[in-house]
């Protein structure tokens, strides 16, 4: 079933889109969220962690790194939930006046931003571990594939708007922009 929803969302979205339509899947979408923020958590940082790796940006408000590393596995999730929620407040208000298809409720932008932003990152989460197992889980290795992982993932939003609600090719791709920079932003300011 994975494998098939892999396929769906990296190779056939527009099925993926169909259902988005035609039916209220909200619940898969935060399990889908939720399996993200957890197995990053549980995978890539604590790797990190016991890498100690050298961080990007320098740990806010003083607090101690080691600390600052530990906490980031237990709130990780919710944090991540916070940042897809933050999105999807964004693509509604914005989307809305410009839906010519089915109405755009706060609750389908999340289901949206919930798929979009799971598939790609799903192929994503191997690579990191293998990166990080061979010693490349630097910055200067990982930001680049990350940028490029949001990316895809903010062209996917892009197109679901598009083809879910018919919100004008521009103003879709503006909007799958808008998540994109909002999500390296708020992921940004405090992951590390």
């Amino acid at each position: 079933m994975i494998r098939n929803f892999i396929f769906f969302v990296l190779f056939r979205p527009e099925g993926l889109f169909t259902r988005l339509r035609a039916y209220d899947l909200f619940r898969w979408a935060l399990a889908l969220q939720l399996i993200r923020w957890e197995s990053t958590a549980l995978t890539t940082m604590v790797t990190l962690y016991r890498e100690k790796s050298a961080m990007l940006l320098p740990v806010p408000f003083g607090i101690d790194p080691e600390i600052y590393r530990y906490g980031e596995i237990f709130l990780y999730g919710p944090y991540g939930l916070l940042i897809i929620t933050a999105m999807a407040y964004v693509v509604w208000v914005h989307g809305a006046p410009y839906v010519t298809i089915s109405p755009l409720t706060m609750r389908k932008a999340w289901t949206l931003l919930g798929f979009c932003f799971f598939g790609p990152w799903l192929p994503s989460l191997c690579v990191d571990s293998f990166l990080i197992m061979l010693g490349f889980g630097g910055p200067e290795v990982i930001i680049p594939w990350h940028v490029t992982i949001v990316a895809a993932e903010s062209l996917f939003t892009a197109a679901g708007l598009r083809t879910i609600y018919g919100i004008p090719t521009r103003r879709a791709l503006a909007l799958g922009v808008l998540t994109g920079v909002m999500f390296l932003i708020l992921a940004g300011t405090v992951i590390r």
